[in-house]
């Protein structure tokens, strides 16, 4: 398997650090507002990247961490005349439902800043006492001068960020780059105590101290949005290399395009920002998810309704695949690979499983290739079509074929989070009631007509079914079979 890695702007082969095991730490959202289409786009694609991991047979932990605590929490708290708290305990509620919404799997961990104050104010006298950080009037800096080749995961120099002004400028700092562990406590503002006074954590060291505490010094891959790769994930990487060592923290980087709406980022002031609450009122989670799979997670996509709206029909072509199957095998199964029965196989049969692994191994090259799931899903349309194609040509399939086809058609479906709606999206009991309804008024114009073999064979596979039949004088009625 190949991945882009950010740090190293190419593709390498993906090792893991221990073997059958990866450990992935994916930047969550800072929770004042909605959850918009934007950070939908991220999580859904490190849940299709974790998801297929796991396809491969690989023990996931996945962090993704909720900032509780930060300027814009505490300005929207001050807007409303709430506490900062209510706002972030508000608003990580409505994200996690969201995300679950979408069908995105539950994390290994949801760490909140808030839980780590005391982990953060060691780690900042860490680097206070290793000589990378300096106080100033009861905040604390991180001094970037002290890391060599600070720059390197963005692929900019020092020089360049000052002289492009990217920072605010601040008297307290040594360096225009200089970024806050620790901010002194403002009015209005809330705090925790420390050794420089009461104060709130910055925001990057925040992700050092959570990602490392549950995925340990050294970790395979760090996930987020291609915003972030300046300034937050630079000067994630600059502490943990200044606290742990040059090769400590993410081995790989990985990081999702942008998501534009009409060729333009998305803002408020533009009135553009779509909420995933208000996109699920439309549109099936699982129509978003595949339109999203449909962009390389690395390019950046431009969101349009228009294109969206055709994968609600590329959805109804994979539910009917499965449905198919399922009307052959007879039932819903949950327990397919118990069902498997050692049985001789015919020359159709091997040619239709010959076919499908093509296709499985077709799937895995392409997600082996930077998670290319365009293409990826390219192929499990094509298996679904295949599938509508041999159940309607090929009278001699085997059971054993059948179920093979529907185990390894839901498996590369559950790498893109579909066909969780398996059950029937009917009321089954009022549904088993009409249709007994139906077979019997059929059975009585059979008898009217006096086909009586015809009849007789209905009552007679309703009464294997354990559904017998009565007719009287002046109806037919009909009770179960009760042993």
């Amino acid at each position: 398997m190949y991945l882009y890695n950010t740090a190293s702007k190419r593709l390498e082969e993906f090792i893991p650090r221990v073997k059958n095991e990866v450990k992935m730490y994916v930047c969550g959202p800072t929770v004042y507002d909605e959850t918009h289409i934007g950070h939908a786009r991220t999580y859904i694609a490190f849940d299709i990247i974790r998801r297929y991991f796991e396809y491969l047979g690989y023990k996931v932990t996945f962090i993704l961490n909720i900032t509780d605590i930060d300027d814009k929490i505490i300005r929207r708290a001050n807007e409303e005349g709430k506490s900062w708290k209510e706002i972030s305990e508000y608003y990580t509620e409505r994200f996690l439902e969201d995300i679950r919404a979408l069908y995105i799997k539950e994390a290994s961990h949801y760490p909140k800043v808030t839980e780590f104050i005391n982990e953060i104010v060691n780690l900042t006298s860490l680097l206070i006492e290793k000589g990378y950080a300096y106080e100033v009037n009861g905040s604390v800096y991180f001094n970037v001068d002290k890391i060599p080749d600070y720059g390197s995961l963005s692929g900019q120099r020092i020089e360049d960020l000052i002289a492009g002004a990217r920072v605010a400028v601040d008297p307290n700092k040594k360096n225009p780059l200089d970024f806050a562990l620790w901010k002194a406590w403002k009015p209005r503002e809330p705090w925790w105590s420390s050794p420089w006074g009461p104060g709130r954590p910055g925001w990057h060291i925040e992700c050092v101290v959570m990602a490392t505490k549950y995925l340990g010094e050294v970790f395979d891959i760090h996930g987020g949005g291609q915003d972030l790769v300046f300034p937050h994930h630079e000067n994630e990487l600059a502490i943990a290399k200044a606290c742990f060592g040059k090769e400590s923290f993410a081995r790989y980087w990985l990081h999702t395009g942008l998501l534009t709406i009409k060729g333009e980022k998305m803002s408020k002031s533009l009135h553009n920002i779509i909420p995933v609450r208000d996109l699920l009122k439309k549109y099936r989670a699982e129509a978003i998810r595949l339109y999203i799979a449909s962009s390389h997670y690395r390019s950046q996509l431009d969101f349009s309704i228009d294109a969206l709206a055709q994968y609600e029909v590329t959805l109804d072509t994979l539910y009917a695949a499965h449905d198919y199957l399922v009307s052959v095998i007879g039932k819903n199964v949950s327990n397919a690979e118990e069902l498997l029965e050692r049985e001789e196989v015919g020359k159709v049969d091997k040619e239709v499983l010959e076919n499908v692994n093509v296709l499985k191994n077709s799937f895995i090259d392409a997600m082996n290739n930077d998670f290319s799931t365009p293409k990826a899903l390219s192929i499990l349309l094509k298996f679904a079509r295949y599938i509508t194609s041999v159940l309607s040509e090929y009278e001699e399939l085997s059971r054993t074929t059948i179920l093979k086809l529907y185990i390894e058609y839901l498996k590369m479906a559950e790498v893109f989070g579909v066909l969780n709606e398996r059950k029937p999206p009917v009321d089954v009991e009022k549904l088993f009631y009409e249709l007994l309804s139906l077979v019997i008024e059929l059975r009585n114009y059979f008898r009217k007509q006096k086909m009586w073999s015809i009849a007789d064979n209905i009552r007679d596979k309703l009464g294997a079914l354990g559904i017998l039949i009565n007719d009287t004088k002046y109806r037919t009625l009909w009770r179960w079979r009760r042993k």
